[in-house]
């Protein structure tokens, strides 16, 4: 049964495309094989279980093929959606240009008064705190972008799975 449930997933394919389409997969499996169970007399044993004939079903179907190429495509997309907010995301804040990070600079020890030097630390402050503000900024969009091709993932595998049901018997 494993090597069946394996052979479902494409064997080029990424592990959370091959967990996705799994997952379908075993939806689709086991609620046609609740089908079968509930229209069986349940008086006669059973020689061959449930979940066998619904996953022999499901695998000569035409709904494996439809749900593994939905299913591929879905991931294919979050997967890039995913790659495009971290890389956005690294480019911001490679991009933002820091003057100081943090270190005083060599002039600010040559300022004749101590006004001055409070001054220009208190900008070097500043600029860390804007710094710090600017990444976290784009963290949460990043964060963001993730969790909207999440949803967008999961919404796509459920309409994919409800779409390619087996027949009830």
């Amino acid at each position: 049964m494993r090597s069946r449930l394996l052979s479902m997933a494409s064997d080029s394919s990424s592990p959370s495309e091959n967990i996705v389409q799994l997952c379908s997969a075993l939806v689709i499996v086991f609620e046609h094989s609740f089908y079968i169970f509930d229209k069986r007399p349940h008086f006669r044993p059973q020689s061959v279980p449930s979940f066998y004939v619904a996953l022999e079903q499901y695998m000569a179907s035409q709904h494996a093929a439809a749900v593994r190429e939905g299913v591929s495509a879905a991931v294919q997309a979050y997967e890039e959606a995913v790659a495009t907010a971290s890389h956005a995301y690294e480019e911001a804040v490679k991009a933002f240009v820091y003057t100081y990070q943090g270190k005083s600079p060599a002039w600010m020890a040559k300022l004749p008064f101590e006004p001055f030097k409070r001054r220009a630390k208190e900008a070097i402050e500043r600029s860390q705190e804007a710094k710090q503000s600017f990444e976290r900024s784009k963290q949460e969009e990043k964060e963001f972008s993730c969790s909207r091709a999440k949803a967008e993932l999961i919404k796509a595998v459920l309409d994919i799975t409800l779409n390619h049901r087996l027949p009830g018997p």
